[in-house]
């Protein structure tokens, strides 16, 4: 069994990777907010969440997590609408 602060190690580690991950994500998300002002379309696609919900809980190795995953996807989700909104608005 792996001591307790090990496994505060790893969960930093992970953590680390998960920051470089949300930058990489918002920076894709100010250029999906690009687009959608030149083509002028809204912020919110609701059919295109609930794809994006579906699709990225269903590759869950552990259904037990879906529940949790779900609020994750969608409060990044909502995260994306809020900074697409500050982007829209300069």
């Amino acid at each position: 069994m792996r001591t307790l602060e090990e496994l505060r190690v790893e969960i930093d580690r992970i953590d680390q990777q998960m920051v470089q991950l949300f930058e990489e994500r918002m920076q894709v998300v100010a250029e999906v907010m690009a687009v959608k002002k030149a083509a002028g379309l809204p912020i919110l696609d609701a059919s295109r969440e609930e794809a994006v919900v579906a699709k990225n809980t269903a590759r869950l190795s552990d259904p037990a997590l879906a529940g949790y995953y779900e609020r994750l996807i969608r409060q990044m989700m909502a995260l994306s609408r809020e900074y697409q909104a500050k982007l829209m608005e300069e």
